[in-house]
């Protein structure tokens, strides 16, 4: 399977387009908006279609091997209930933590659908019986990105969010300490030059990179909207000018929600907030999205809109992205402006 990627890879690479270096294209989950979310066939597509980071979320197993899955949940994208129906919760979810990762490997892995009724979420998307893989360790992911890095010339980097440490700690388990470990092992996070952003939506995780585990390579705060991260962490307070100056204490860059950005009237006509303009007063980089055509903001009336709307009219500087090859590709034909 890796010898039919690594090909892929290297076919498609050969047209990769040129762009703007001062924008940067983040594939969100790979290349999802075409093949099942974090598959390798997924990170591999976005790789060659040109992009400068792909994302990995972790979540731990039960014997604390990190793995590459967006949810702390397995249901969700895999045949879990049909293969062990008596390893759910009291809610009816089935946990990663709660597998090791022996069994977590005898598990299909699809596109995302919803357990209660098996149906896709996203039905325009890669189908259901299209592709089965299996999930996969952090470790063996940054194996396969570095390398395509060797045998491409290239130097795509990492985008690792540590999924929910508050749930994992709880658990008993020291995700944060343990993805560190991995990273480190691998090379990352000696300098802000190294090729890794460690992201994540509580905002004591990102500290304890910095200060505890002595961290000198870029952090990364999520900023969503709503309620409060498990940890505390209030992101209507960090999204001020004065938590912005916080936050710059400890981390590089920020990922607010598109919404804190830029939004659309009931015209379609687009409009910056000044989130932006605060960010980087406080030295911070900004990185916005996710580019998602099957799911536009309100009023936004295109995809070309989005782009628009969060490079050139918000001016964030990085673009996070389910459909690579069209963020690439609208940096690339808006170079010159």
């Amino acid at each position: 399977m890796r010898s039919i990627l690594l090909s892929f890879v290297l076919f498609l690479g050969l047209s990769v387009p040129t762009r703007a270096q001062d924008h940067q294209v983040f594939a969100h989950r790979g290349a999802s908006g075409y093949l099942p979310e974090h598959s390798l066939p997924a990170k591999a597509m976005a790789y060659a279609q040109g992009v400068d980071f792909l994302e990995q979320d972790v979540v731990l197993t039960k014997d604390d091997v990190p793995i590459v899955l967006h949810d702390i949940h397995l249901d969700s994208i895999t045949d879990v209930a049909r293969r062990f129906p008596d390893r759910k919760r009291d809610d009816g979810r089935y946990y990663a933590i709660d597998f090791t990762l022996a069994e977590i490997r005898q598990l299909a892995a699809t596109q995302r659908f919803d357990p209660k009724t098996g149906k896709p979420v996203l039905p325009n998307r890669f189908p259901l019986d299209g592709y089965t893989g299996r999930l996969h360790t952090l470790e063996e992911e940054i194996r396969f990105i570095q390398g395509l890095n060797h045998s491409t010339g290239r130097t795509v980097g990492l985008f690792t969010e540590i999924k929910q440490p508050t749930f994992h700690q709880a658990a008993g388990h020291d995700i944060a300490k343990i993805v560190f470990e991995v990273l480190t092992r691998h090379g990352y996070g000696g300098d802000k030059s190294s090729p890794c952003w460690v992201q994540c939506f509580e905002k004591t995780t990102l500290k304890r990179f910095r200060d505890e585990f002595g961290w000198r390579g870029r952090l990364m705060m999520i900023l969503t909207v709503g309620k409060k991260g498990a940890d505390g962490t209030d992101y209507d307070a960090l999204s001020t000018p004065a938590g912005l100056q916080e936050l710059a204490g400890f981390v590089d860059g920020v990922f607010p929600n598109q919404s804190r950005v830029v939004t659309w009237d009931a015209n379609g006509q687009p409009h910056a907030s000044d989130f932006t303009r605060t960010a980087h007063a406080a030295g911070l980089r900004v990185t916005s999205g996710v580019v998602n055509r099957d799911a536009l903001p309100k009023h936004c009336p295109t995809l070309e809109a989005l782009h628009e709307g969060l490079i050139t009219v918000a001016g964030v500087d990085d673009l996070c992205t389910d459909y690579t090859d069209l963020s690439v590709q609208w940096l690339k034909s808006h170079a010159t402006r």
